[in-house]
């Protein structure tokens, strides 16, 4: 028995690369049940915009594309949802060039879900945060439509009824970053200057330095990583992109984990043949 154990110890690491490739890969075509329950973080994102009453637009920033899709994608499709079920408008914004090419088929595919028409509902506002972005977010909340000037189809802001009077922070019902990680900028100008509440989604390994600011209440909620957005979409009724990913992501997990106890029984298993 103990000679069987050691040769755990020589397994060809190939296969365990095989077989985490092939659960990848399979996680997207299988349609396994799971269920996921919100995060501590997750729920007060979410109840935070439970709360929201509509009086005044949420701006959205999305600054994902694709270095950060696999974590992020699910995490902005299920915030854009929630906001077209609370009926609440919002307003798309985005520092990054390709930000644009990201956002906006999934709004287009989520607003026909939802009946919800642009310029109505919601519009983009494209690439207007720029580097440096603490002067851009600062420009943002001191005047809305001097920093953006037009939409991405070319109007000004202050056309759309619902606009009209917003130009600085305070007229903001919440702002949400969908990015890598958070931007400092916000807490800056318009949670301390403005008390606008802002909300985060951010990558797995951006996440760990924000807890003390969610402690302290100066970051509303938070969606981590590819967790966040599975859960948010399971929140919001679906099991799709976010479920699938972290359905291969547990499955690549459990290997690692086998493949360490394995080849930690076949070290002990050797240990023990030469010892007696």
């Amino acid at each position: 028995m103990l000679n069987v154990l050691a040769k755990l110890d020589r397994l060809d690491v190939r296969w365990f690369y095989f077989l985490l490739l092939s659960s990848v890969v399979l996680s997207a075509f299988l349609r396994v049940p799971i269920r996921l329950r919100l995060s501590p973080e997750a729920e007060r994102f979410y109840q935070t915009i439970e709360s929201l009453d509509g009086r005044k637009p949420v701006l959205l920033h999305s600054d994902w594309d694709h270095g950060t899709i696999g974590e992020l994608r699910a995490q902005f499709r299920a915030v854009v949802r929630h906001l077209f079920r609370k009926n609440l408008r919002f307003v798309v914004i985005s520092g990054i060039p390709t930000g644009r090419q990201f956002y906006e088929p999934e709004l287009e595919r989520i607003s026909k879900e939802y009946g919800k028409e642009y310029g109505k509902d919601w519009i983009a506002v494209g690439f207007k945060l720029a580097d440096p972005k603490g002067i851009s977010i600062e420009g943002l909340s001191r005047d809305f439509v001097a920093q953006v000037q037009t939409d991405d189809r070319g109007v000004p802001p202050q056309k759309y009824s619902w606009l009209k009077n917003v130009r600085v922070a305070e007229d903001w019902g919440a702002v949400i970053s969908i990015a890598y990680t958070e931007y400092r900028e916000y807490l800056t100008y318009f949670v301390e200057a403005a008390r606008t509440p802002y909300l985060v989604g951010c990558t797995g390994i951006s996440s760990t330095p924000l807890y003390p600011f969610l402690d302290a209440g100066t970051i509303k909620g938070m969606l981590v990583g590819s967790r966040g957005g599975g859960e948010y979409e399971q929140q919001m009724g679906v099991s799709e992109f976010g479920t699938r990913f972290l359905l291969g992501q547990s499955a690549g997990h459990m290997l690692l984990l086998l493949g360490i106890l394995l080849g930690n029984l076949g070290q002990w298993a050797k240990k023990r043949i030469t010892t007696t």
